[in-house]
């Protein structure tokens, strides 16, 4: 398989600097093709976001890069055998990522946190790992699914029948995060795996993107058949699209950083 990204973000109509940043990285292996796509959101009550979310996209890069290449060497390409793999790299890798954005922080007498999800594409399958409330969509031209559970205040709420969806939507602790790498003694991130549909688009976007954007209106603007990603010219081609969404957001005033990319399986030959 070929994979294809393309990714998008704004500093908003707030802010002065973009906390948000975001990392795309595809690459040929003798075992499969692969992509490793990834937002991290660094947290905007807390100083120095950018550089919680800088270090993070910069960690993960360097991993891909430098380990992954030598842990696929080895690496069983069976179904269990590669969701084991991925558990524990990146087990190991978030929670030495917090250590050192959280020494960083107190070396320097700042507090730092940043938000961390990422896909790891690796053939026919993928695996997510997942810290905070940027979100993971997967997108089909019928349907749009979410593969990320938001770890915030409200989210808890809601599945203890204490607030309906609506309620949290303008709720004042609505962006309080249960936990975030740097400024979280203990992070446990969601780890999941699946199968890559090849008749889908992936969507990974900081809170900012989705704030205001309904879901209906992401599927149908991101779905496989709005998008033409062989013309860079069209009005269709996936930065056109992200960069029109993000205006919209924009327009409807939201206040947060605001970033997006896709991912997509562009077809079987190598």
């Amino acid at each position: 398989m070929r994979f294809q990204a393309q990714g998008c973000t704004d500093v908003g109509r707030v802010k002065d600097t973009n906390q948000d940043s975001f990392l795309i990285e595809i690459a040929d292996t003798p075992l499969e093709d692969v992509a490793l796509v990834a937002v991290a959101d660094g947290m905007g009550g807390l100083r120095k976001g950018e550089l919680a979310s800088a270090t993070a996209v910069r960690s993960m890069a360097k991993w891909f890069e430098e380990k992954l290449p030598l842990s696929l060497e080895t690496f069983d390409s069976s179904v269990e055998g590669f969701q084991q793999f991925v558990e524990g790299q990146w087990s190991g890798f978030v929670q030495d990522l917090n250590l050192e954005i959280m020494r960083h922080g107190l070396a320097e007498g700042m507090s730092l946190g940043t938000t961390l999800t990422a896909m790891l594409a690796l053939g026919a399958r993928y695996s997510l790992v997942h810290v905070g409330d940027s979100r993971i969509y997967q997108i089909t031209d019928a349907a749009i699914e979410r593969l990320t559970e938001d770890q915030t205040f409200v989210r808890r709420e809601i599945e203890a029948g204490r607030l309906t969806e609506e309620e949290a939507e303008d709720h004042p602790q609505r962006n309080v995060l249960l936990q975030c790498i740097g400024s979280s003694k203990e992070v446990k991130p969601q780890v999941s795996h699946g199968n890559i549909r090849k008749d889908a688009t992936y969507l990974l976007c900081s809170d900012g993107f989705r704030h205001v954007l309904s879901e209906d209106e992401m599927r149908q603007s991101l779905c496989p058949s709005a998008l033409d990603w062989d013309d860079e010219g069209s009005e269709a081609h996936p930065s056109a699209v992200l960069r029109r969404l993000i205006d919209a957001a924009m327009e409807r005033k939201e206040r947060d950083n605001i970033t997006a990319l896709l991912l997509r399986v562009r077809g079987e030959e190598r």
